[in-house]
């Protein structure tokens, strides 16, 4: 029987054929026809083989290696390749079925565990070598994606020529919009990682926490990843602009809150101003600064909140209603804080100046 079914190896390369076509699998071109047919023609030839205990010839010897590599440099899905190798079975058993005539259901069903045992192994085998290549493809891709990231990172001057590039290895295009994370160290960092690449985001873990870039407009970042802390910058425009985002991204995540949330540049430029200006001038507003820290706990707290308020609108009444308070305690407390500081909130340039001294949001390591 398996002398007679090497003798139609035609036909079992037909009617396998006809059977992956029904499955509709490599109809988009991906596997070019010449080489199905090759391969199964190949396979056939190596199954029947096996089957009847027959040496393999050298070029058949590392055929489940060279199917499996050569599909997934194709870019077959697992499931499909796995599929259509699984139809060899029931080609060869109804090649055999044909070879033995009508009279054979004995025969086929004592020896069907061998037949199945024979497909089986190649199966495995095709599948090792296939999940291997693509294991090094990835690996590859991922490589070439870290060193392009990297490059643009470490571009400097030559951000705009280091963009355009790297703007294909990346897979970002080079004058979209881009939102840019610095998420600060913590322990499960590397599903951070993970989560930032996937969708197309790219990832960079540096010492002190993971850069995270992605195009605008997918998930924010804060609904990501509620656990975790960083800097935040949003509508980034084009990737010659996203090093010095990250960068900026990372001295917002400074300002974090321990507890969790992402910083943007809105909710920290005047602590950031008033440490600049500390480092740059010396002494800068130490006095208006002592006089306030004299007060009680409670009174800073008071007035430190009315200060909040009263600059997001300027106006005494709704900083009354949202304190849920007479409008003359708001009145009370911002006399109370021009006698403390020197500072009348009411006059623009001041008020500025008491955002820098008393930021409303501290660094997240002074509490």
């Amino acid at each position: 029987m398996v002398e007679l079914l090497a003798e139609q190896q035609e036909d079992l390369v037909e009617d396998f054929l006809q059977r992956l076509e029904a499955l509709g699998y490599y109809t988009d071109g991906v596997v070019p026809a010449s080489d199905l047919r090759q391969s199964a023609t190949e396979t056939f030839d190596m199954l029947t083989r096996r089957i009847a205990g027959v040496p393999l010839p050298d070029h058949l010897r590392d055929l489940p290696t060279r199917l499996g590599v050569r599909r997934a440099r194709q870019g077959v899905a697992r499931e499909r390749l796995l599929e259509a190798v699984r139809l060899d079975f029931r080609v060869l058993w109804a090649g055999l079925v044909r070879a033995g005539g009508a009279e054979v259901s004995q025969i086929l069903v004592l020896h069907a565990e061998e037949i199945l045992t024979t497909v089986e192994q190649y199966i495995s085998d095709v599948q090792a070598a296939f999940l291997e290549e693509r294991a090094v493809l990835e690996r590859d891709s991922r490589a070439a994606v870290a060193q392009a990231f990297s490059r643009l990172l470490n571009s400097g001057d030559r951000a705009a020529v280091v963009a355009s590039e790297v703007a294909g290895t990346v897979g970002l295009p080079e004058h979209g919009t881009f939102d840019v994370a610095f998420v600060a160290p913590f322990p499960e960092q590397r599903s951070v990682v993970r989560a930032g690449e996937r969708g197309g985001g790219l990832a960079w873990e540096f010492d002190d926490g993971v850069a995270l870039v992605r195009e605008a407009g997918r998930t924010p970042w804060p609904d990501l990843f509620p656990q975790v802390s960083g800097g935040l910058v949003t509508r980034v425009r084009g990737l010659a602009a996203v090093p010095a985002s990250v960068d900026a991204a990372r001295v917002l995540s400074g300002y974090a809150d321990t507890g969790g949330g992402f910083v943007r540049e809105e909710d920290a430029w005047s602590a950031i101003a008033r440490d600049q200006l500390r480092g740059l001038l010396p002494g800068f507003g130490r006095d208006r600064v002592e006089r306030f820290e004299g007060l009680d706990p409670d009174s800073r707290a008071r007035l430190l909140e009315t200060l909040t308020h009263y600059a997001a609108t300027g106006s005494v009444k709704a900083t009354a209603e949202s304190l849920y308070c007479h409008r003359n305690t708001v009145v009370n407390r911002l006399q109370a804080f021009r006698e403390t500081t020197g500072l009348d909130l009411t006059v623009p340039a001041e008020a500025a100046q008491a955002l820098v001294l008393f930021p409303v949001r501290e660094r997240a390591e002074h509490g």
